[in-house]
């Protein structure tokens, strides 16, 4: 009789769980490495967006003399600057939309109505901007929902409820609008909201001032506020950066009111939307907050889901990285046009 062979090819249960067990250690250690890698292309891509609104701004500011500005609204009066106020010119328009033809986005730009002017969507539940809010939203309304995609940083991520926008202009440090003797360390960043700069009137050198930075889209349609992404209602007796930091501090309370659309719109002015502050570093740990008034004066810090910090376009057009430990007076000396800082 020929003997049985009794041998058996296959794997014993041990050799299974040492196989799988293999496997499992290599994908964890695969994992982070494949999403470090999609993370570096996000945030080249990120950087390519910076880099072609500094081209536009360049060319803006070639065919105008000046940068974009950051507002245009004035009061309407008879007979001269002071005569008799018979109207007002709502010109909430974000710098963004002045560089549209330069971004070779000319049909969304000749779709702008400015002769009517605009506001924005009321922030929150206030109804703080006047009886013709919505009338001039609603003729904004179709362009205003048209999403441009080098407004967006794919790292973001956010789902939103307009068209969305994460680049922000520098306005500088302080709290309000313009340089005041109540307001020293305001209205100093390169974009101005009450002014018009061309490059003569940023001193500190394009080279050493902020023009744009990053900002997470508001928490909304989430359930629940976030503070990387939202806004506290802001104090009003604020003057300066060093009071703005405290009253953003104070201001963020669970039963205070928040602004959870940030960031929604590319259309509109305001540090709600398209401008942002340099009053603390990169993903500062003090919450943001707002006054409730248009546009809103406050803290709108600059923020990222980089590692480590954000991007930042310069006023000469170059591209870098801020770290998130960057010391405050280097970032506020960047966030300024006239501080006499020469950073690098």
């Amino acid at each position: 009789m020929r003997a049985r062979n009794l041998d058996r090819k296959g794997y014993t249960l041990i050799e299974s769980l040492v196989v799988v067990g293999v496997i499992l250690i290599v994908a964890s250690l695969l994992g982070p490495a494949v999403q470090s890698a999609r993370e570096a292309a996000r945030r080249a891509q990120c950087q390519n967006n910076l880099r072609q609104i500094g081209l536009a701004l360049q060319n803006y500011e070639a065919a105008f003399r000046i940068y974009p500005p950051a507002n245009t609204t004035w009061f309407l009066r008879r007979g001269g600057s002071w005569g008799e106020i018979t109207g007002f010119y709502h010109g909430f328009y974000s710098p963004h939309v002045r560089l549209l033809p330069y971004l070779e986005r000319n049909a969304v730009f000749d779709a702008v109505n400015f002769e009517s002017g605009t506001d924005p969507p009321a922030w929150s539940s206030s109804d703080f901007q006047g009886s013709n809010t919505e009338n001039l939203a609603a003729i904004a309304a179709t362009v205003s929902r048209i999403v441009i995609d080098v407004f967006l940083c794919p790292s973001d991520g956010s789902p939103h409820s307009g068209s969305g926008n994460n680049y922000r202009g520098n306005v500088g440090i302080g709290p309000s609008y313009a340089t005041s003797p109540e307001y020293r360390d305001s209205g100093n960043g390169f974009f101005a909201e009450l002014l018009d700069l061309g490059p003569a009137r940023i001193v500190d050198g394009l080279s050493h001032t902020a023009a744009f930075s990053e900002r997470l889209i508001g928490s909304d349609p989430r359930p629940q506020s976030r503070p990387e992404r939202d806004f506290w209602a802001m104090p009003n007796e604020v003057g300066s950066a060093a009071e703005l930091l405290l009253g953003c501090e104070l201001a963020a309370h669970a039963e205070a009111p928040v602004c959870r659309t940030g960031g929604d719109w590319w259309f509109w002015t305001g540090r709600d939307h398209t401008l942002y502050t340099h009053t603390q570093p990169p993903n500062g740990r003090t919450p943001d907050c707002l006054l409730r008034a248009y546009p809103p004066q406050g803290m709108s810090t600059a923020r990222s889901w980089h590692p480590g910090g954000v991007n930042v376009l310069m006023g000469d057009g170059s591209v870098r990285f801020a770290l998130d430990s960057i010391d405050s007076r280097v970032w506020q000396g960047l966030g300024t046009r006239n501080g006499g800082e020469i950073v690098d």
